[in-house]
């Protein structure tokens, strides 16, 4: 209501304006045209004024209203702030303990994949190590193995009180089943194992096989 009853009264006074600017240049043309300077300059001054009275209607007037705040609203407001203040400063703090907490986490994170590869790699250091210490000691007792073979065989060979060669005869091993000849490669072997053919069909007859040497 306060509004539109300034509103009536600036109009009020703008159309009373206009009509006291009216009446002036009225007067004005009057007084010019029956020669009355006095009463001109009179108009002119009044039509001055009316138009600044009127220039001064037409702006706008600026209202101040004031709002009283209570105690308790004020101190309310105030509580309020401080609440919001603290809880930002907590959630702030709970930021960087979370920021810190990532960041230990990518820390360990990262250390364990760097012991996890220096422990394969330790891994695969033992075990190539490993095999090839295999593959060395399995050629060694290869190598041990063929020279015992060998020498077995020698000994095995040079063994026995009878030598094929010089029995002039077919002689077959009783344990082997093998014959020599006397053409062949002298051997040694124990008489008591010794069984004399007069042909050699007679000891494949008997199931023996003729020496290869």
């Amino acid at each position: 209501m306060l509004g539109i009853s300034i509103y009536i009264k600036e109009w009020l006074i703008i159309f009373l304006t206009l009509i006291w600017l009216a009446a002036c240049a009225g007067g004005g043309y009057w007084a010019f045209t029956h020669h009355r300077k006095w009463l001109v300059a009179l108009s002119t001054v009044l039509f001055v004024f009316g138009g600044l009275v009127a220039l001064g209607a037409s702006q706008p007037t600026v209202q101040t209203k004031t709002v009283k705040v209570g105690t308790q609203r004020l101190t309310a407001a105030q509580s309020e702030s401080r609440q919001l203040a603290a809880s930002s400063s907590r959630q702030a703090k709970a930021f960087a303990v979370v920021d810190s907490q990532v960041a230990d986490s990518e820390s360990a994170s990262e250390s364990r994949a760097d012991s996890a590869s220096e422990a394969v790699a330790s891994s695969k250091a033992s075990a190539r190590s490993v095999s090839k210490a295999e593959a060395q000691a399995a050629k060694q007792a290869a190598a041990a193995a063929s020279s015992q073979a060998t020498q077995t065989s020698r000994a095995s060979h040079k063994q026995g009180d009878l030598d094929t060669n010089k029995a002039k005869k077919i002689v077959g091993n009783r344990n082997s089943k093998i014959y020599h000849t006397p053409d062949q490669a002298g051997y040694h072997m124990n008489s008591s194992n010794a069984v004399y053919f007069s042909t050699e069909a007679q000891a494949k007859a008997a199931g023996y096989r003729k020496a290869l040497r």
